[in-house]
């Protein structure tokens, strides 16, 4: 039957719905079968066929006055206005329905209408309004009852913050949505919740760790599903998440339980992939033997079905792995048969690549033929990656030749490219064979100023895993630390409960005679006390501003020498151990041989070594991005630099940050803020933090907020530590006030208000 018979049909069968009733009461259709055929014909697409079918089902259930009935039909007359992209109309319809809902008092079917309500509002661009219907539902739902429809609405909120930029925002309504949702019988909507934010963490920088967490619970709720397909995905993923970690045993385990799942649904293409994946993951981990069985398994299937690409690829892959065990002429073979493979069925690219592994000259020279032709395909499909990749791999194939001015020419704007497009990977690379290519052309200057970058670079992501495995190892000592400190802490609270007794018992004994004697006191200092109190305030005014003097002199000598310091460190010893390190390279360029030599590459290591602690210390004394972006960014990648570690998560929200601060004032709200989160890093044992800053009719307002233990207050202001004596001495230079609110178990507020108009220079 073809299409538009089928339209025909269902046209006739709408009429016969609508018509038949009026001449034949007896055979008439109840309402719920006519809200059941509308709803098919919506999901049909039928929708001008469903719009009468719902408009029937609302007259019917008008006459014979089913409430619920009616409710339903109005519901799904909106639902199809909106989707045939008739918004004037689907929400006149919601107004409908929502006062229905109103006068009946249906709490739960008020909740759908808002929420249809806040798509339609979403379809037309009106953010804003359909944030408030949003906020609506929030309110008036109840989290034991409603889970459904607020769990959606959460999940909707997240869409609608995704689309304006603010992940932290969406990733929080998320995890909302994800907790109502784990409490439905049917968790099809908790899976796509634990699918977004697994997809959300995964794309944001530093928070793989957070990724893989979610992907494992996701997977935990698919096992429940009997979902075989998808969780052969999510294990892939799972699988990728583990290697860009660093955790290749980790990730061949997850490999192997997709290609388990694989086989019990007999999907063979899927087996052959999975078998070549887990071959190169043995390969990385030099596991030869058990290597080159995955790829026997692999070929077996591919050769089955006549897969020419992935022969050619599997073979490609067992010489690299023969030229790992230096059987280079076996090796050699293997990459011949793969080039003919790649050669018969035309593919650039791959045959560039295989015959950059024959490590000849005329064969290096047929490859970069080769990846001439694949990048003007990349070109002309605007393929950007695409694009950047094979530069990447031409400029490494011109370096090997010696080819220092082409290398440069392929690597003119992939840096930019690269950064465009946000690949921190591709940009690493980039940097390397940059500072290779000059230094190759003897541009020295130029080989430095990229081998820094290249260096920058690697340690941020080096010090972002090497934060979260201290962070790890910090956690598991402070719980030890915690269990052997609980006896402790008992005893000094009984300790210290039977001195506040007798301290109790001693001043009510005292207490009668201060009384007697403050009376005494009381009409003698009446006639003094005026003229006392204005001496004591010109003192106390002149002793708060020696105070002020002397703590913005070493506050500002601190900085200063920290400064000085850290200029000191990176202009003088780290230029001269870079300049040591291009020499070491330019060494290794016109003696490959000495690469072997163990001597040189242990001192080769160590110089890294000097390299980059020289670069961590100056770093710490002071924080060059302070000076070069500003405070905003400076907290931004303070936040971000700590959220990495995946101890604690920081949602950094910065609004009017743009004020034209001076130095001195940007550096010390820095270092308070620093201080707070270091703070709660290490003492508050929180899970998640909140740094809130802004501006306001020239009034900076800080909120620092944590959900750890908190502590007693009073207490902790009597006798401070050196962090809050150092925040409450920069607070007093900056003329500042801070409020600090918490109680245990339920997290600490730390609230800061500086009038910038009044500060001192």
């Amino acid at each position: 039957m073809t299409k538009p018979e089928v339209r025909i049909k269902v046209r006739l069968l709408t009429l016969l719905l609508v018509v038949l009733p009026l001449l034949c009461p007896a055979v008439s259709i109840s309402t719920p079968q006519l809200i059941q055929q509308a709803e098919k014909l919506l999901e049909h697409d039928q929708l001008d066929s469903a719009i009468l079918v719902y408009q029937k089902a609302i007259d019917q259930a008008t006459f014979k006055k089913q409430k619920q009935h009616l409710l339903q039909a109005n519901l799904g007359l909106a639902s199809a206005y909106f989707y045939q992209g008739d918004f004037p109309r689907a929400k006149d319809q919601l107004e409908t329905c929502e006062s229905t809902a109103n006068k009946a008092d249906d709490r739960a079917y008020l909740l759908q209408v808002w929420l249809i309500w806040a798509e339609v509002l979403f379809a037309e661009g009106n953010w804003p309004a359909a944030e408030s219907r949003l906020r609506m539902l929030e309110k008036r739902a109840e989290p034991t009852r409603d889970q459904m429809p607020l769990a959606k609405g959460y999940n909707f909120w997240a869409k609608i913050c995704s689309q304006q930029g603010k992940a932290d925002l969406a990733n929080a309504y998320l995890k909302k949505g994800k907790a109502l949702a784990l409490q439905l019988s049917d968790k099809t909507l908790a899976i796509d919740l634990l699918t977004q934010l697994a997809t959300n963490f995964k794309n944001q920088d530093g928070s793989l760790i957070k990724a893989q967490d979610y992907l494992e619970e996701l997977i935990r709720l698919r096992e429940k599903t009997k979902d075989e397909r998808n969780l052969i995905s999510d294990h892939q993923e799972l699988a990728d998440l583990f290697r860009q970690t660093g955790d290749l045993p980790q990730a061949q385990s997850q490999l192997l339980k997709a290609l388990k799942l694989s086989q019990s649904i007999r999907d063979t293409l899927q087996q052959m992939e999975l078998l070549y994946s887990i071959a190169k993951g043995f390969l990385a981990q030099n596991q030869m033997a058990t290597a080159e069985e995955y790829l026997q398994r692999s070929l077996v299937m591919a050769v089955a079905k006549k897969n020419e690409f992935k022969v050619a690829e599997i073979r490609r892959l067992q010489g690299q792995s023969l030229d790992k065990q230096n059987q280079h002429d076996q090796a050699l073979a293997l990459y011949k048969t793969a080039l003919s493979g790649f050669q018969h069925l035309g593919n650039d690219l791959e045959c560039g690549r295989t015959l950059a592994l024959f490590h000849q000259i005329s064969a290096s020279q047929r490859a970069l033929a080769y990846f001439g032709n694949a990048l003007t395909d990349k070109i002309a499909n605007q393929e950007t990656l695409g694009e950047v990749e094979i530069r990447l791999e031409m400029a490494k194939l011109q370096l090997e030749l010696k080819e220092g001015t082409a290398a440069l020419a392929n690597l003119k704007n992939c840096a930019s490219l690269a950064i465009q497009a946000g690949n921190r990977t591709y940009l690493l690379a980039i940097w390397d064979a940059l500072a290779k290519a000059n230094a190759l052309q003897g541009n020295f200057n130029a080989a430095y100023v990229f081998a820094e970058r290249h260096q920058n670079l690697k340690d941020s992501i080096f010090n972002a895993e090497q934060t979260r495995i201290i962070s790890e190892m910090n956690a598991r000592f402070d719980n030890a630390a915690l269990r052997d400190s609980l006896q402790v802490t008992e005893i000094a609270k009984n300790r210290a409960e039977l001195r506040q007794k007798n301290q109790l018992n001693y001043l009510l004994g005292g207490a009668l005679l201060v009384v007697l004697l403050i009376a005494l006191l009381l009409f003698q200092n009446y006639r003094t006390r005026t003229e006392q109190r204005l001496q004591a305030q010109q003192l106390a005014a002149l002793e708060k501003q020696r105070e002020a003097d002397q703590l913005r002199s070493m506050i500002n000598g601190e900085e200063q020498e920290r400064k000085r310091i850290a200029q000191e460190l990176h202009d003088g010893l780290g230029t001269l151990l870079a300049t040591v390190k291009l020499q070491f390279n330019a060494v290794q360029n016109e003696l490959p041989e000495i690469d072997a030599n163990r001597s040189y590459q242990k001192a080769d290591s160590l110089l890294d070594e000097a390299c980059t602690e020289v670069r961590q210390i100056s770093y710490n004394l002071m924080p060059a991005i302070l000076q070069q972006y500003g405070l905003e960014f400076a907290l931004q990648d303070l936040c971000e630099g700590i959220s990495r570690s995946g101890r604690l998560e920081i949602s950094f929200i910065p609004y009017g940050l743009d004020y034209p601060f001076d130095d001195p004032t940007a550096v010390s709200i820095y270092r308070i803020v620093q201080e707070l989160v270091k703070n709660a890093l290490r003492h508050a044992e929180a899970k998640e933090l909140i740094v809130q800053l802004s501006i306001e009719d020239a009034q900076l307002s800080m909120i620092i907020e944590d959900d750890g233990k908190g502590f007693d207050v009073a207490e902790k202001l009597q006798n401070p530590g050196i962090g809050l004596q150092s925040i409450q001495s920069r607070l007093t230079l900056l003329n500042g006030s801070m409020e600090v609110e918490s109680n245990p178990d339920l997290g600490t507020t730390f609230t800061i208000e500086i009038a910038l108009t009044t500060q001192k220079n």
